[in-house]
């Protein structure tokens, strides 16, 4: 068949795009599936819309035109379209012409046309209504790290504030006093709804010890509150629990009223760090936009100023971001929503796929009621892959993706299902039998219907099915194939003459049997051969035998020999030149292969490992292992050793690592041999060490090995290097700690010896360019570790200096493969079943009328530990009846998913069937059954039939070893070029003695300020360490290490005044200007007294620059008299804020206390500031310092100290000293 550009005007008269463009004054809806030309039918619609007012000359338009799209990069693809048209539009006209000067003006406008993602849009609306809407507007977006830190300390206030509420009315106590505790420093609206929700909790307390009676553990309910807190927050508070859950089943119905107001009072705690501070999450914004909207007069504005809305990826949107959309939309402006329901993969992070069904509906009933400026249309040519594919999308769509013959199978009789259970069902049967079960019963007859279905005792699966289908049976018939929608038709012929590698075909399958064969291997006397590798190759990297590899090992190694097989043959691809798809022949490259999985977790590493053997370059997109990776772990264990190298755990985790390498050795045998035998020396010596009563640790016993000579030069080196770093962590900031302790370690030339390094390389200047940013998430070094406890699970991306034009193959989730294409498309990962997991969900009330909350498995869990006569099996069923249309949208999510995935093929699709047993769930590889199709697809089971396609064409490994090599030389080079070496003094070098002096230390000042100017140990490195906390004479009855973990305790004792004061601190720490402090006043944040210190208004109107919590150092030595030694010091505070005006320094501290009360407390405070303006002293000139009196609206102005003041310090020092050698 002759090759040709498909002409649509043959089978169309007139194109969606060109109609769209051609009527832009119409609300239209557009089912958009695969490769059909969305973004190029969107740029039409935009154009047309320019067209439209080219008659009246309104260049300013785009002003009255918003796109919402997905991504940013859908935005910037979306605006260059656009003005690429635009531009073809003035090339087309004379500067004589009319209609020039409109299409120039036009053009220079799109420069602030309203193009952006849903975020982007929402900020621009708060920016604009700052006044109306009560925010600054430098407000901040925080990232996906600050936010998980804010809710897990409002969930952990949260639940701590629930067992006090519990508590206190257990003991006969006055739970209100508990409750005020925790409301200091709040709004006065967050104030009167925390204590409204702490009423809730005390009317039943019961409920709040029933709640963690079903879920049996503090953690199950805190991630579920997290994640409702994450997630959900708008609908958390539109929710209700079932009227008729609490009537059958009090306990149950009790211990979810519960979940919801601690969830509640963990929202209002998060929010008061967040948007009373004015930084904003993604959700946050949004429903702050939905807020600001809601104002009649500023949604009339909006509704008056947007006369086109577009909204992109409708499908990925959910209900708050529809409601937006509502607000703004009336009958004298258009919407335009183009998406695709089988692409709806986001409902783990809030994407509602029945947000973009139900406006189907919406639609619908606007055209049958008569609407012309309504209209929907489906794009059907696929543009994106070959024919043969599209036939296969279309046939595995509506027989097995979208075909609801999970239902229709179970529906029957056992043993019909058997026989028909792959039976293909026309989508017109179902959507027949659908309307006419509707009409039969209507909408009266709904609850008789689920009667009947309630007396049987059917299969869960048919139950919900059903009962979703006969409640919202439109809804339900929307999930599955509509041909008129779903149909793809292609946009091009297949030439006669194209040719693939092989016998291969468009669409092939993998399948992998373990079991199969290792019954070949047995038949061939136990052979053992490695396959796939050189005789030579005789390495650390050796590949596994097969018979030793486990099940995924065995399919990363299969897709690995595919790749291998293709890589250099020819094949005919199709390009796109001048509107017709051309074949072209030419070689298979690494970059026309990409491997989609549903999840990474689990199978990156494998892949990395199997495809680094292999010799094919893998680049994995948007991983979430880099924490996990091997050289960032050691990183972290030796940021652990350094916070605490007295505990035995952290020290052996940091030993096994390469920070001990002997460079000159081969790392592998240096860990298996030389490493124990040293490490056993260590052990020994602590050993003897417990025998004869003395208390060490194993870092400690490695010290006096390493000073007796005992060990190897390379271990003795680090053993010192962690010493000095132990010292210098409360001198230097984190993230310099971490750059001087990896550059001083020679880290990077030791894992540059180690396989794949160039990668490992990378992932480490990744971790060094962002370790500033833990600076501003974690100011002291103990916090930076606590950080990385949970900084693991956020998603992170693995470092990469790969551009799109490098030869590799890519790796991804299915999910970050959305909205993109490859030539060549491996499906692997198809055996993985999703874990069922608990979720929260907010199905729609009977009545219509609001929302239930509700956890999934949660009733089956009370009923384990309530007993309960009135709870039925019937009743059971109906009480999970609210849940149907929530488990029918999670449990098809997998389907779409599934559909993303094999769409993303332009040229070839392997899916790969790794055949092994699953327990339970429905693996996805059950919704690709090719079954009807097998003659157009080839099925590849077997090495051999891989090797029948390899030759002799696999130079390109030695090439890409030596590429390799080049490219670890230069990554060294750039990493050392990351530290600054200046940091690194030699002064800096252990002394005998040392010790960190703060003013709080020295005043045994127990304040707000404590803990920022404290030493954070765990008990074991405290009862080791010289560090001096807060303390007094009195605490020092017993031996120094009984005294000293006191102290400790003491230090963690939070009073209710100094928890109020760390409130206000939090708080100011924020504020950069005097209209954010007057803000906060008028929210009730703070008290309006602190607008009475006129000085602050001065400072922060007029100082060139201002730093909040300044972490300030100086080194000192002081002769010891009794010792006959100099002993090192190094002196350091934080002060409130520092300003800098007119080239001098102010000092700024606050204080929740009364500036004119006590003496000695007043010249505690005094004696602080004058301490912090002796460390400024060394930067620059200081003018003065203020203490103020925050609650009260006092300041006291403190003159710098003189000379004398050191003299004063080390007075004190010495004073301090004596009390540590009682």
């Amino acid at each position: 068949m002759e090759n040709s550009g498909l002409n649509l005007g043959a089978e169309q008269k007139v194109t969606v795009a060109e109609k769209v463009r051609k009527e832009p004054n119409k609300n239209y809806f557009i089912s958009a599936s695969a490769g059909t030309g969305k973004t190029y039918t969107l740029t039409n619609y935009y154009i047309g819309i320019l067209e439209q007012h080219e008659k009246t000359g309104e260049s300013d338009i785009v002003d009255r035109i918003v796109a919402v799209t997905f991504t940013n990069k859908a935005a910037n693809e979306m605006k260059d379209r656009i003005v690429k048209e635009i531009q073809k539009k003035l090339e087309s006209l004379s500067e004589n012409d009319r209609a020039y000067k409109y299409w120039k003006d036009v053009y220079k406008n799109m420069s602030r046309a309203i193009i952006s993602t849903i975020d982007s849009f929402c900020r621009r609306i708060l920016i604009e209504q700052n006044i109306e809407a009560g925010v600054d507007p430098n407000f901040k977006i925080i990232n996906e790290l600050k936010q998980k830190k804010l809710i897990d300390k409002a969930t952990q206030r949260a639940i701590q504030l629930a067992f006090d509420v519990y508590d206190a009315i257990e003991s006969g106590e006055n739970y209100t006093e508990k409750v005020t505790n925790y409301l200091y420093g709040l709004t006065t609206e967050r104030n009167k709804r925390i204590r409204e929700l702490s009423d809730e909790l005390a009317k039943s307390k019961e409920d709040i010890f029933r709640l963690f009676e079903v879920f049996g553990d503090i953690s199950d309910v805190a991630e579920k509150i997290k994640s409702v807190v994450t997630n959900w927050r708008l609908e958390l508070n539109e929710s209700k629990v079932s009227e008729r859950l609490l009537e059958v089943f009090e306990e149950a119905g009790g211990a979810l009223r519960a979940f919801r107001n601690i969830s509640l009072i963990a929202a209002e705690f998060y929010e008061s760090e967040t948007l009373d501070n004015f930084e904003y999450d993604f959700k946050g914004v949004l429903e702050k936009t939905l807020r600001v909207l809601e104002n009649s007069a500023t949604r009339e504005y909006y509704q008056k100023r947007f006369k086109y809305i577009i909204v992109d990826e409708f499908q990925d949107t959910n209900e708050l971001q529809k409601k937006i959309f509502d607000l703004i939309h009336t009958d004298n402006n258009y919407i335009f929503y183009v998406g695709d329901r089988k692409q709806s993969i986001y409902r783990f992070r809030g994407g509602d796929v029945s947000v973009f069904i139900k406006t189907m509906n919406e639609f619908e009933e606007k055209i049958k009621s008569g609407r012309t400026d309504y209209e929907m249309l489906s794009l059907n040519v696929n543009y994106r892959s070959h024919p043969e594919l599209i036939d296969y999308f279309n046939y595995i769509s509506e027989n097995t993706i979208f075909n609801n013959h999970v239902y229709e199978a179970l529906s029957e009789s056992p043993e019909k299902s058997k026989t028909t259970n792959n039976k293909s069902k026309s989508k017109k049967k179902d959507k027949d039998k659908s309307q006419a079960n509707a009409e039969d019963m209507g909408l009266n007859d709904v609850s008789q219907n689920i009667g009947e279905i309630l007396s049987t005792e059917r299969d869960e699966n048919i139950y919900i099915h059903e009962v979703f289908r006969l409640r919202y049976p439109e809804l339900y018939q929307k999930l599955w194939f509509i041909r008129k929608d779903d149909e793809s038709n292609a946009a091009f012929f297949p030439d006669s003459h194209e040719f693939l590698p092989g016998d291969l075909r468009r669409v092939n399958y993998v399948t992998i049997s373990k079991a199969s064969f290792f019954g070949n291997t047995q038949e061939n006397d136990g052979n053992t051969e490695e396959v796939g590798l050189d005789e030579d190759d005789q390495g650390p990297g050796k590949m596994k035998k097969l018979k030793e590899m486990d099940e995924r090992e065995l399919e990363a190694f299969y897709v690995a020999k595919v790749i291998k097989s293709l890589v250099g043959k020819e094949m005919t691809f199709y390009e796109k030149q001048d509107g017709k798809f051309v074949p072209t022949s030419r070689k298979i490259t690494f970059k026309d292969f990409a491997i989609l999985s549903y999840k990474l977790e689990g199978i990156e590493d494998v892949y990395r490992e199997v495809f680094a053997k292999e010799g094919i370059p893998l680049y994995i997109v948007k991983g979430r292992g880099f924490y996990r990776r091997p050289e960032i772990k050691a990183v972290i264990s030796a940021l652990y050793v350094i916070q605490n190298p007295n505990s035995n755990y952290y020290f052996t985790q940091f030993f096994f690592t390469p920070f001990t390498d002997n460079v000159e050795q081969n790392p592998e045998v240096g860990v298996q041999n030389g490493k124990v035998k040293i490490f056993h020396k260590i052990v020994t010596r602590y050993r003897e060490s417990k025998q004869q009563g003395l208390k060490k640790s194993l870092f400690q016993c490695a010290k006096e090995l390493a000073e007796e000579n005992e060990l190897p030069g390379n271990v003795t080196k680090m053993i010192k290097l962690v010493a000095k770093y132990d010292e210098l962590k409360y001198y230097l900031r984190p993230a310099e700690t971490l750059k001087l302790f990896v550059k001083e370690s020679g880290y990077l030339r030791k894992i540059a010896h180690y396989p794949n390094s160039s990668q490992r390389l990378r992932n480490v200047r990744k971790l060094l360019e962002q370790a500033t940013e833990f600076d501003d998430q974690a100011p002291t070094f103990f916090e930076l570790t606590r950080l990385l406890e949970r900084i693991s699970e956020v998603q992170e991306v693995e470092a990469s200096e790969i551009s799109e034009e490098e030869d590799v193959v890519r790796m991804m989730t299915v999910h970050a493969s959305k909205g993109l294409e490859f030539n060549i498309v491996f499906l692997v990962n198809n055996d993985g079943v999703d874990r069922t997991e608990e979720k929260t969900f907010f199905p729609e009330s009977e009545d219509g009328n609001g929302r239930y909350v509700y956890i999934s498995q949660f009733l089956d869990k009370a009923l384990k530990k309530f007993e309960t006569s009135k709870v039925t099996k019937e009743l059971e069923k109906e009480l999970k009846k609210l849940l149907e249309a929530e488990v029918i949208y999670d449990k098809t999510e997998i389907l779409r998913k599934v559909y993303v995935a094999i769409t993303r093929a332009k040229e070839m699709l392997f899916v790969v069937d790794l055949q092994r047993k699953n327990s339970k769930g429905t693996p996805a590889i059950k919704y690709l059954n090719p079954k009807g199709f097998e003659e157009k697809i080839k099925i590849i089971s077997s090495l051999e039939e891989i090797d029948k396609l390899a030759g002799d064409n696999l130079e390109f490994v030695s090439e890409k070893e030596e590429f390799s090599k080049q490219k670890n030389i230069q990554s060294l080079r750039d990493l050392e070029n990351v530290v600054d070496t200046s940091l690194i003094f030699s002064d800096f070098t252990p002394k005998a003695y040392k010790r960190y002096i703060s003013p709080t230390l020295l005043y045994g000042i127990k304040d707000e300020k404590s803990s920022l100017e404290s030493v954070d140990e765990s008990s074991e490195d405290f009862e080791s360490s010289e560090t001096i906390s807060i303390t007094s004479t009195s605490n020092f009855e017993a031996s120094k290490a009984k005294a000293r973990l006191k102290a400790l305790n003491s230090l963690l004792e939070k009073a209710s005044e100094i928890a109020r004061g760390k409130q206000i601190h939090s708080m100011l720490a924020s504020v950069t200007k005097y209209e954010q402090l007057k803000l906060l006043v008028e929210q009730n944040v703070l008290p309006e007294n602190i607008l009475n210190v006129r000085i602050l208004e001065s400072l922060f109107n007029e100082s060139e620059k201002i730093f909040s919590e300044w972490r300030l150092a100086k080194s000192m030595e002081i002769y010891d008299e009794k010792l006959k030694e100099r002993k090192n010091y190094i002196l350091f505070g934080v002060p409130d804020k520092v300003f800098l005006k007119d080239g001098e320094f102010y000092v700024v501290d606050f204080k929740s206390a009364d500036l004119y009360g006590e003496a000695e407390e007043i010249e505690r405070y005094m004696f602080q500031v004058k301490f912090y303006m002796t460390l400024l002293s060394d930067l620059g000139k200081v003018h003065c310092g203020y203490l103020v009196s925050v609650p009260r609206g006092q300041a006291l102005r403190i003159d710098p100290p003189g000379e004398d003041f050191l003299d004063e310090i080390i007075d004190r020092i010495k004073q301090f000293e004596e009390l540590m050698s009682i």
